[in-house]
């Protein structure tokens, strides 16, 4: 409040105070049954419609804070709901974030255990491309099944008796062959699959942080239209 508002508004308490004071001394004489002269009529008329004007200003200025009182509170209100729903849509959006980020994580995880069996395939591949003979082949496929390097012997001993070595390298190059390729495809589709759902976590995690922002720039204008 400025210095010069103080001043006008002592002075109109001054002025209001010595009017008041008037008119009971001329409300004591009509009391009293005293006559009063045309002047002091006048002035009880100019008191009693002054003060009547000042109570007709005050109730229009209560009425218009009491409006202005409740526009803030809708207003309140309103950035509160805002709120609310932009919190809402950031959990939402960071619980989205979060299962995208974990099934990419599961998804990287498989295609790491795709690519890990595709190198060992291509390892056992390569060692029967390599071998000097049918029973080191045999060994080296049998071990990349599970056997034990002793189990794998014996299977490549009974399986040189049994069939002709060069149909069986060659099936055996064929069917591992064949294999590597679908094992590194499906990394390769695994991988394109982990990267897409990690862009996706990626996206969430920015409309969360974007709805985060908005939620407290509406109510700190909120907070800021509420001050006088």
């Amino acid at each position: 409040m400025t210095r010069r508002t103080m001043t006008e508004r002592r002075r109109r308490a001054a002025e209001r105070d010595t009017r008041r004071e008037s008119l009971l001394v001329l409300l004591n004489r009509i009391q009293r049954g005293a006559p009063l002269t045309p002047a002091e009529a006048a002035l009880l008329r100019a008191h009693v419609t002054t003060e009547t004007t000042e109570g007709d200003e005050l109730r229009r200025t209560v009425a218009g804070q009491q409006t202005a009182i409740q526009r803030a509170h809708d207003r309140t209100r309103a950035a509160e709901d805002a709120i609310t729903e932009a919190e809402d849509d950031a959990h939402r959006a960071q619980a989205q974030a979060d299962r995208e980020q974990a099934f990419a994580r599961a998804q990287a995880e498989a295609a790491r255990r795709h690519l890990a069996r595709a190198q060992a395939a291509a390892l056992t591949l390569a060692r029967v491309r390599n071998a000097d003979s049918l029973a080191e082949a045999l060994v080296a496929v049998a071990e990349h099944d599970g056997l034990t390097p002793a189990a794998a012997l014996a299977h490549a001993a009974i399986t040189a008796l049994a069939d002709r070595p060069d149909i069986v390298l060659a099936e055996r190059d064929r069917e591992h062959a064949i294999a590597l390729a679908t094992i590194e495809r499906r990394a390769q589709a695994a991988a394109r699959s982990s990267s897409q759902h990690r862009a996706t976590a990626d996206r969430n995690h920015a409309a969360w942080r974007s709805a985060r922002t908005r939620a407290r720039r509406q109510q700190a204008e909120a907070a800021a239209g509420d001050r006088p």
